[in-house]
């Protein structure tokens, strides 16, 4: 009997070994995934912020009219906006909002994809009938 309780432990240890190893890689795979969310954040903060600073600049190099620099300063705003969002919020609370979004909105959100779905479509199918 003696042997089947040593069995069994045995079994039981390289079972929670094999399971501590598991774990490991899964908070390892989940840190990376991590790092790499942060990293691509932080690529489009400085691109939304550059698009920003180009749309600005460009505005008021082509001798643009008052009404189209407003419109300009105005986009570039929202970019700024959208990457300080970004910038001082973690991937947690981005995914949060998300759901928010989608939580309070699920009915638009359908609609507006099935219309994008069927315009998509369309274009696709082209002139064939």
């Amino acid at each position: 009997m003696a042997g089947k309780t040593n069995g069994a432990a045995k079994a039981q240890a390289d079972t929670e070994e094999v399971v501590s190893e598991v774990s490991k890689q899964v908070n390892e795979l989940g840190r990376q995934a991590r790092k790499t969310a942060d990293d691509a954040k932080g690529e489009a903060v400085k691109g939304l912020n550059s698009v920003a600073e180009t749309i600005r600049r460009e505005v008021r190099e082509s001798d643009a009219d008052e009404s189209a620099i407003k419109n300009a300063d105005k986009l570039a705003a929202n970019l700024e906006k959208a990457a300080n969002y970004l910038n001082t919020n973690t991937i947690d609370d981005i995914k949060d909002d998300a759901e928010k979004i989608v939580e309070e909105n699920t009915l638009k959100i359908i609609i507006v994809a099935l219309i994008v779905g069927i315009l998509i479509g369309l274009i696709l199918r082209g002139g064939r009938r």
